[in-house]
């Protein structure tokens, strides 16, 4: 086998490459197939499986500077277009090529040690754009952003969810601020922990209540408003990540690795995306009323990494009743203490709020939930299950059932989230 370092295997790369594009182009530049169906001939391609399956690996080292670089999934994508599609038009059969081609890069990368566990580390680094909000938030202990505000309140940071139209529905801005609320919380030296919650919505079936979040946005997902590599991959990497491990902040010697609390409040519910939130959080309160659920068998995608998350914080059983079946866990259900710390009727939520921070403030909490994060999801584990789900997702994301189900969602006036 050749040496990815000699000049042979570099000529034979970027042949293979170019020949790749030019058949890719000419059959996907204008072609009329389903995308179902251009993932399924893209799987089906010795030529495109085998290009990753022998270059995957070595188109990282050449992107990264054998791991001398960074590079966040959004730059890594935009690479990979580059080399084989040139300029993709969002929601052309190209995108949907584009998108599979990536996820088989992906799982090559993250199959590798030390590739797959370089690439975690530069997506928990603190984005570049975070760092004046950091300085913004130090001074005057607020910062409003498209989709939510960050304010401190004592030793915590506040993320309150402000797109009460959709019921706090995820898309890209909410996934861009959410991680940039987690890098700002992380970096402050003004706070201890972190707080999730949901503002006051205007939709007419919720108006004037608190909601916690609805989850990924049906209606963009279906109009193609929903980006592969920076949601569905980059939301997971990037700000699902760092409420679990933290942000990690490059050194001339080794990383340093800071992590916070974060504490979810949520109220009236936490759906979908929502859940996933609240699973990744160290303490959680809930309104007397509110429920969670994961209804990815009703939207027909993967629940992010909720099915190795759930299944390691309750029960294999529990988990399949919640992602499988379809069951909203309540608030008052039995089994509850699974997902809630306390439940209290809505007068004793601020005051809740208060004694959890307090809690979570405390000195010995970050050491302590980084040993716990450790025995329970390393980050080799969530590496291992992040191979698997880069494809599946794809796969899932295009298909023709999730097409109806979001189209018919997209039809609804008003919009409400499915329950």
């Amino acid at each position: 086998m050749m040496s990815e370092h000699t000049d042979e295997f570099s000529h034979a790369l970027r042949q293979q490459a170019a020949a790749l594009k030019t058949a890719l182009q000419a059959h996907y530049g204008n072609s009329a197939l389903r995308d179902d169906m251009i993932i399924a001939e893209c799987a089906a391609d010795p030529d495109v499986t085998q290009f990753f399956s022998r270059y995957g690996l070595a188109l990282y080292r050449l992107w990264t500077g054998h791991y001398c670089r960074s590079q966040r999934i959004e730059a890594l994508y935009q690479s990979a277009a580059e080399l084989l599609f040139g300029e993709i038009a969002q929601g052309t059969p190209q995108q949907a090529a584009a998108d599979y081609c990536f996820s088989l890069f992906l799982a090559q990368v993250l199959q590798d040690e030390d590739a797959g566990t370089h690439l975690l580390n530069a997506m928990l680094q603190p984005k570049d754009a975070s760092l004046p909000l950091v300085e913004a938030f130090n001074r005057s202990g607020y910062v409003r952003l498209t989709a939510l505000e960050i304010r401190q309140e004592g030793e915590a940071a506040v993320v309150t969810f402000l797109d009460g139209d959709t019921l706090h529905a995820e898309d890209g801005d909410f996934v861009r601020d959410l991680e940039t609320a987690a890098d700002i919380v992380h970096l402050s030296d003004k706070v201890k922990a972190g707080v999730l919650r949901g503002g006051v919505v205007s939709h007419p079936k919720y108006a004037g209540r608190r909601v916690f979040c609805s989850g990924i946005n049906l209606k963009k997902l279906h109009d193609a408003g929903i980006s592969y590599p920076e949601f569905l991959i980059g939301r997971e990497m990037g700000c699902i990540n760092k409420l679990i491990h933290g942000v990690v902040c490059p050194s001339e010697g080794a990383a340093v690795s800071i992590t916070k609390p974060w504490i979810a409040l949520v109220e009236t519910f936490a759906i979908g995306g929502g859940m996933q939130m609240v699973l990744a959080c160290d303490y959680v309160i809930g309104e007397q009323g509110c429920y969670v659920s994961l209804p990815a068998a009703k939207e027909g995608i993967i629940p992010g990494v909720s099915n190795l998350r759930l299944t390691s914080a309750t029960s294999e059983r529990f988990a399949k009743q919640v992602i499988l079946h379809g069951r909203k866990v309540r608030a008052d259900d039995a089994d509850a203490g699974f997902i809630f710390d306390r439940v209290v009727a809505a007068e004793a939520l601020e005051r809740t709020l208060q004694e959890a921070i307090t809690l979570m403030a405390a000195p010995a909490v970050p050491v302590n939930k980084r040993m716990l994060v450790l025995a329970k999801e390393p980050l080799a584990a969530f590496r291992d299950y992040m191979q698997a789900f880069c494809r599946e997702q794809v796969i899932r994301m295009y298909a023709v059932d999730v097409k109806e189900k979001t189209g018919k969602f997209a039809k609804k006036i008003p919009e409400v989230p499915v329950v």
